[in-house]
């Protein structure tokens, strides 16, 4: 059955001394003190972010905070920040001058972007695949370059490596004209690649549509459609519209209608500088400021969302998910007890759990007609996976055995493993050996 959900988000934007919360999808907790000097600006801004997934990930989120430092130097700006987040940190340098802004950027953790990323406001990273929980490095820069009046190009590339994995990696190039804007990003892992992207905004006097999309080499794909817009007491309005579906995992599609509503509270206070008109240096300083936060966050963001699609490994990015073990069992059993039944011999594996708590199943290894060879499950299944049961039939109906139920053998290899275990009888029957209680029930009717 596929999920379906209706989320309602209420928000508050609060005056940098004040601390506000917002409920919904992704509870924040915001909280920004702000300097600025003739030529010089500080920002520390820190918000605690929750996992939109908490159920099946078992991650409940933690705090972000960033530092942002921007010093004017004749007529360029130089920019550095650093976000500090559980098991995340990240790191970004630049500079901007005329009509170009570069950026570098450089970070390490051992989960996927906590911190969300800018180019897809709160993407599942478990939507694609299972989930890793393996440590990792990324590394990229990003250019926004102004061609002419009105007119600037972006371009960013980043790459992001995890020890025993392929490489994967984010591509991305845009353009911006007025109100308009649109860019396309390639996702690599290794030398093939894995999936592509395409967002397109177009914005009016307070008001803004945008499009987004992500598609998987494995026919995964995630669109999204946004509206906002401002009226005059400074409130914000969006809607979001999603419609996300993994021929993979048919649990793990769904159908989101997200509304946001955001108000200015108070009013701006600068610290350490008196409350006078901005200098004309300083507003190229906060435009120059802002375009490079922009790229920072497409740069960054490409490279989470090259790791979203892609684990960088082909088994599990290519491996079917079910929402319970029961489920991954029944897959399993119901195609393969059939052949075993024909060939009268038994037919085995291992049934793990993903790091985002879902399930999956190893190919069956054909055994003879009365034993099987599964294998040790801490070889068998992918990496960074749990066996948690396993699974084998009993071939067809022969006098010499007791196909029908688990043999004594049968109990004793799951209890040495540590695992629960199922089987896939002659007649039909899938039956389950449950370790923590040694019951064996019935569960259901199989093909046979």
């Amino acid at each position: 059955m596929r999920l379906r959900k209706l989320v309602f988000i209420l928000s508050a934007i609060c005056a940098p001394h004040l601390c506000l919360g917002q409920v919904g999808s992704n509870n924040e907790s915001l909280f920004a003190n702000f300097f600025h000097a003739e030529n010089f600006s500080a920002s520390v801004q820190s918000y605690y972010r929750s996992s939109r997934h908490q159920s099946l990930s078992g991650y409940n989120g933690s705090e972000v905070t960033t530092l942002s430092l921007h010093r004017s130097v004749g007529t360029s700006v130089l920019h550095y920040a650093t976000t500090q987040a559980l098991n995340e940190q990240h790191h970004y340098a630049g500079f901007s001058s005329g009509d170009a802004t570069l950026a570098l950027y450089t970070g390490k953790g051992s989960s996927f972007s906590q911190t969300g990323t800018a180019l897809y406001r709160d993407l599942d990273h478990y939507f694609f695949h299972g989930g890793s929980r393996l440590p990792f490095r990324f590394y990229g820069a990003a250019l926004d370059l102004g061609l002419s009046d009105g007119i600037s190009a972006q371009v960013s590339a980043t790459q992001l490596k995890a020890p025993g994995v392929e490489d994967r990696s984010g591509y991305y190039a845009g353009l911006a004209a007025g109100r308009v804007k649109s860019g396309f990003f390639g996702l690599q892992k290794g030398d093939d690649w894995v999936g592509h992207g395409l967002d397109f905004s177009i914005g009016g006097p307070g008001m803004n549509i945008a499009w987004q999309q992500i598609h998987s080499e494995t026919g995964a794909r995630v669109r999204r459609m946004g509206f906002s817009w401002q009226d005059r007491r400074r409130s914000r309005w969006s809607i979001d519209i999603e419609d996300a579906r993994n021929p993979l995992y048919a649990d793990g599609g769904e159908h989101r209608l997200m509304f946001r509503y955001q108000r200015a509270l108070g009013r701006s206070i600068s610290f350490g500088a008196a409350e006078t008109t901005p200098t004309d240096e300083q507003e190229e300083r906060k435009k120059s400021t802002e375009k490079w936060a922009t790229i920072v966050g497409v740069g960054v963001g490409v490279g989470v969302i090259a790791a979203a699609v892609s684990s960088g490994d082909d088994g599990q990015d290519g491996a079917q998910r079910f929402a319970s073990q029961n489920q991954a069992a029944f897959n399993v059993l119901n195609g393969i007890n059939p052949v075993s039944v024909r060939e009268n011999r038994e037919h085995g594996g291992w049934i793990y759990r993903n790091a985002d708590g879902s399930f999956g199943r190893t190919e069956p290894i054909a055994g003879q007609v009365a034993s099987v060879n599964i294998g040790n499950p801490a070889n068998m299944v992918p990496a960074n996976t749990r066996a948690t049961a396993s699974y084998h039939t009993h071939g067809g109906p022969d006098p010499r055995f007791d196909n029908e139920n688990f043999s004594p053998q049968d109990i004793l290899s799951d209890i040495q493993a540590g695992v629960d275990g199922y089987l896939g009888t002659p007649a039909g029957f899938m039956k389950y050996h449950q370790l923590q209680t040694g019951r064996i029930t019935t569960i259901r009717r199989i093909a046979n």
